[in-house]
Formats: structure tokens, C-alpha cells, sequence
């Protein structure tokens, strides 16, 4: 049985996380939303302007979405080899 594509793994993670936020009205869950947005797009190509412009005193953390880039494109990686 094939491996599912991690970004469709990720982007479902996305919608799970965006109807708890609806229903929690939880801050913490909309930044980690947010972080995880920019990296699932930027993983597909996205440039950063096209994903968001923020304000200056609204910087995203920029380790974050390394850290969660990095931790997917080992995912993608190993999907690729299996396929």
C-alpha cells in the first residue's frame, strides 16, 4: 500500500487545526496556523509575498516555519524514495 503524499498529510493537519480554532477561538492555534500556512506554502512553491504581507510589528518567527519545513521535506523525501 502506498505512502499518502505528506502535504496532503499537512494540509488536512491544516483544516483539522482551522475548524478547532473556529470552535475554541483558541490564539495559540491561530499562530501555529499561521506558521504552519506559510511553510505548507512555501513547501509548494509559494513565494512569501504571495502567502502574506505583514505588518511590521507582526513578523512571523522564521525558525518555526524552518523547523516545520524541515521536519516535512524529511517526510516528503522518504515518500518520494517509496514511491
Amino acid at each position: 500500500m502506498p505512502i499518502t503524499n505528506p502535504l496532503i498529510i499537512l494540509k488536512d493537519d491544516q483544516k483539522k487545526l482551522a475548524n478547532k480554532i473556529r470552535k475554541d477561538h483558541d490564539d495559540w492555534d491561530s499562530v501555529t496556523f499561521r506558521h504552519q500556512h506559510i511553510a505548507y506554502c512555501e513547501l509548494r512553491g509559494r513565494l512569501r509575498d504571495q502567502i502574506e504581507i505583514p505588518a511590521k510589528n507582526n513578523k512571523p518567527d522564521q525558525d518555526w516555519i524552518n523547523n516545520i519545513k524541515e521536519e516535512w521535506e524529511k517526510k516528503i523525501v522518504e515518500w518520494r524514495t517509496s514511491v
